[in-house]
């Protein structure tokens, strides 16, 4: 009886040596292969609208728009999660992830100037599916619970003493957004709107080859807006491609669940998540072609000047340069404009800047695509497999697993 007493004994102590130990082998994703999980968090984008500051006050001089730096934090919204994971090898899963998130961008959140004076905004929801790859960098593990060491003394535990696992992820997805923007209190779908004349004009009229023309930026980039017009009655498709990129970092509980917080970045093939890109359409042609019924809406919402009001942008700084050098936009000289504004007095000027929002006048880049990004806290739960047989580890035989009773 004694006996008897000492094997229960020790088995009940080593059993969860056993139990834990399991997780540490590489062949252990046999016996659970499948994986759910579900979390929530925060999202953002990077888009035309919005931004940080002015290029004179940005950290990248000649570019304010400079990656993760060009986020506007005031404009953060939500991100739900769910995903699917099934291990093809211990350290390689396949994942299939859904996502339902919102993001949004305001150019009243910027310093850039340009932008504020372009005043435009945007909302959207996003339903996003796809298919990655994940490879685990650093298995997540629970280790050694009693901290067992070895006839050498030395701890059989976990090698890694905190537990925590990192892996990252990339593949190609497809998601459904649908612009929305605020004018006037209202909210309104900007897609049906065209408020940048998408399709309005019919490829190689004349009223197309006299508004889609080339363009050099200051920085020197060719802007040929006959490439990212659209055939007549078209408009860009609210159905676009995205491209995750991610990590993320797991705590596990125990050998079956825990948790995991993950950032992931999404490329797209669209420059239309803000409903913006290239030009400001002639006001006459848009209010005419949309109708009664959208022309009164559609001016509204592209924010299209139909006057002649200029945004002047003075730095007051050393000597002003000749007039010849403010031939921007038709404005020949800054008396053309010192009409509608004071200028105080001063120093000098070190440049001017002026921003006008009529037609033809840049509204967007569509040189540069648009992109969002999400980081959220999900939990996971692993799934042991129902299958008859396992292969056992290093060996190329098959046990049958049989019940004991």
């Amino acid at each position: 009886m004694k006996k008897l007493l000492k094997i229960l004994i020790i088995v009940g102590i080593t059993s969860p040596l056993f139990s834990y130990s399991q997780f540490y082998n590489r062949n252990t994703y046999r016996t659970q292969r499948n994986e759910i999980s579900f979390g929530f968090g925060a999202s953002s984008c990077l888009t035309d609208l919005g931004g940080g500051k002015d290029i004179e006050e940005s950290f990248f001089k000649d570019y304010a728009r400079a990656f993760l730096f060009d986020i506007n934090t005031d404009q953060t919204q939500y991100a739900f999660n769910f995903s699917y994971k099934y291990f093809l090898k211990s350290k390689l899963a396949l994942r299939l992830n859904l996502a339902y998130l919102k993001i949004a961008g305001d150019d009243k959140s910027t310093g850039d100037s340009s932008r504020l004076n372009r005043n435009l905004n945007f909302q959207t929801t996003i339903f996003e599916g796809a298919a990655m790859l994940e490879w685990i960098i650093i298995p997540e593990k629970t280790g050694n619970r009693y901290n067992l060491k070895n006839k050498f003394g030395k701890s059989i535990g976990r090698k890694n003493p905190l537990g925590f696992g990192l892996y990252a992820f990339g593949g190609i997805g497809g998601f459904y957004f649908n612009p929305k923007g605020e004018a006037n209190g209202i909210l309104k779908d900007l897609r049906p709107l065209r408020t940048e004349g998408q399709g309005l004009y019919k490829p190689g009229s004349s009223e197309f080859n006299s508004y889609y023309v080339s363009y050099e930026t200051p920085k020197g980039e060719i802007l040929d807006y006959a490439k990212f017009a659209f055939e007549e009655g078209d408009t860009y498709n609210p159905i676009a491609l995205c491209f995750p990129l991610g990590f993320g970092v797991r705590k596990s509980f125990h050998s079956m669940a825990g948790i995991k917080l993950e950032a992931g970045f999404r490329f797209t093939n669209t420059d239309y998540l803000d409903d913006v890109s290239t030009r400001y359409f002639n006001p006459t042609d848009l209010a005419a072609r949309m109708g009664t019924l959208l022309g009164p809406d559609a001016l509204t919402y592209s924010k299209v000047n139909t006057g002649e009001t200029y945004f002047l942008h003075v730095n007051y700084d050393g000597n002003p340069p000749p007039s010849s050098d403010y031939d921007i936009n038709g404005i020949k000289s800054i008396n053309e404009a010192s009409n509608q504004w004071t200028l105080d007095n001063g120093p000098g000027w070190s440049y001017v800047e002026f921003y006008k929002t009529g037609p033809g006048q840049i509204r967007g880049n569509p040189l540069n695509l648009d992109s969002y990004m999400f980081v959220t806290l999900s939990a996971y739960k692993k799934f042991k497999n129902t299958q008859k047989s396992f292969r056992v580890a290093n060996s190329g035989l098959k046990r049958k697993i049989k019940a004991s009773f």
